[in-house]
């Protein structure tokens, strides 16, 4: 069983409640306000993924709890170092390795009280604990990380300033409120209309089927009371593609509801949700929500107070992507249905669409990226035909390089996807991924020894670099230089402190 613990108030949200305690107390007991915290005590357990035939165990020690793998030949073994989520439905677990941070392949389903891979391992032929934590994995998780800047999941010390997710991700920065608490002076998602207001919740609660940031932006540049296309696009699939819904596509099916499709833009999440208030008694809380607006109409028929709407007009639906667990339907269905969408690859449409200038740009990008991760050739090429034109028009753009250069490698035109991969690192020279990149097109082009370099150049800037290790240390056997390999291996286990040891 899960310990309980007191968890203070957060960093950030010491100074609003100050003025507003009624609501930082009513926040701290949400589930958002325990989206991440240092490592806690977790149930043991054990248990063997049967895809990859890993064996996993996890137990507690005197210096916390550790997870371990085995795996034919070969074994590794962490310490929890933070806890994800709030346990309403599971747990996920981040490893650290000096200043990295790591994702374990392993989640506790406290709803089902099991242990099992976590979402996204479920096929893994490998599954360990050298996935890299990067900051748009933890945008939605943490209050505030600090990533060091041009790395991939390097992080200052602390990680993180605020753990869980603070006041200001719905409100936006505090500091001109402070000085001067009047109205207009913070964010009130409630005073936003349309897209702003959406956004808010969105930036979360909407993950599509990939997020393609703005030409020289980021996803961690979108403020509260901007819409979320100032800073990124999202892109879901024009029809759904299975008959389970998706975790993160809250918005996506509130949009689907009659109940929205009529409000004429009126309801939105903050409609039935307040996030300063956890409701003791959820059937009749979200009732007298639903009796707002429907009360007139159904007195009659739904008139025994002790009915639950949401057990008959929300159901819990299966996940697909998320593990063992079931979610709320929010399409607000007359009655249960489930998804129903076409088999195969959907085409992508954008949520909302960016300024004109990005619409091309952010859908080819889309694209290729749904296209290579499905291992869809025709998104892939239609992308590609696009990212041929866009790339005139921002032809110093990184993103749109990588993204046209990892077509054309896929694609086995190694030298043009090299030209872009080369033409990427003089914008972005300190980022080893780039580095890696550009290996790769070298490789494909059988120019191993000039690949050498590059990937050398990879381990210099991070040497936890699981993929520069990998086709270094390869490399180096090529070349007939053993020792070598086996020296970048062995300190490459040395410094992930046993994370993966082969």
């Amino acid at each position: 069983m899960i310990l309980a613990l007191a968890v203070p108030a957060l960093a950030g949200d010491q100074r609003c409640a100050e003025c507003h305690p009624k609501e930082v107390l009513g926040y701290q007991q949400s589930a958002m306000a325990h989206s991440l915290s240092k490592a806690t005590p977790q149930p043991e357990g054990s248990f063997e993924h049967t895809f990859s035939k890993t064996r996993f165990s996890i137990r507690s020690t005197a210096s916390g709890v550790v997870q371990r793998f085995e795996r034919g030949g070969e074994s590794g073994e962490q310490k929890i170092a933070f806890v994800i989520g709030s346990g309403v439905h599971a747990y996920g677990y981040i490893v650290q390795a000096g200043d990295h941070l790591f994702q374990s392949p392993l989640s506790y389903y406290s709803n089902r009280h099991l242990w099992d891979v976590a979402p996204g391992y479920e096929e893994a032929r490998s599954p360990d604990f050298s996935r890299p934590v990067t900051l748009e994995c933890l945008l939605c998780h943490a209050g505030k990380a600090q990533l060091i800047p041009d790395t991939l999941n390097r992080y200052q010390t602390p990680a993180f300033l605020e753990e869980s997710i603070s006041c200001d991700r719905c409100h936006g920065p505090g500091e001109a409120h402070q000085s001067r608490p009047v109205p207009g002076s913070i964010v009130n998602p409630a005073k936003l209309q349309g897209a702003a207001r959406d956004s808010i919740c969105e930036q979360c609660h909407l993950a599509g089927e990939v997020r393609i940031p703005n030409s020289g932006k980021s996803m961690a540049d979108f403020q509260p009371g901007q819409r979320l296309e100032d800073a990124y696009t999202i892109y879901v699939a024009a029809q759904p593609a299975s008959e389970t819904l998706k975790v993160i596509s809250h918005a996506e099916q509130l949009a689907l509801s009659a109940c929205a499709r009529k409000s004429g833009g009126r309801l939105w999440c903050g409609t039935c949700h307040n996030p300063h208030e956890t409701p003791a008694q959820p059937a009749a809380y979200f009732r007298a929500r639903c009796l707002n607006c429907h009360g007139a109409t159904l007195e009659k028929s739904h008139a025994a107070p002790g009915r639950d709407c949401l057990a008959c007009h929300m159901p819990r639906l299966p996940a697909r992507d998320g593990g063992h667990t079931v979610f709320t339907d929010h399409r607000i269905a007359r009655r249960p249905e489930p998804w129903r969408g076409t088999a195969g690859q959907a085409d992508l449409a954008a949520w909302r669409e960016p300024e004109p200038r990005l619409r091309e740009r952010n859908l080819a990008m889309a694209l290729v990226t749904v296209g290579l991760q499905n291992e869809s050739s025709q998104e892939a090429i239609r992308g590609y035909r696009m990212l041929n034109q866009v790339e005139k028009e921002f032809p110093d753009d990184a993103a749109v390089l990588t993204s046209l250069g990892s077509v054309l490698l896929r694609a086995k035109q190694p030298a043009e996807a090299l030209r872009r991969f080369e033409n990427v690192l003089l914008l972005r020279p300190a980022y080893a991924p780039y580095e890696v990149n550009a290996a790769a097109a070298l490789i494909a082009a059988g120019r191993k020894p000039e690949a050498v370099r590059h990937l050398e150049r990879a381990v210099e800037l991070d040497p936890l670099l699981e993929q520069a290790v990998e086709l270094l240390s390869g490399l180096y056997r090529d070349q007939g230089e053993a020792p070598k390999a086996a020296s970048l291996i062995a300190r490459y286990q040395h410094d992930m402190g046993n994370i993966s040891a082969r």
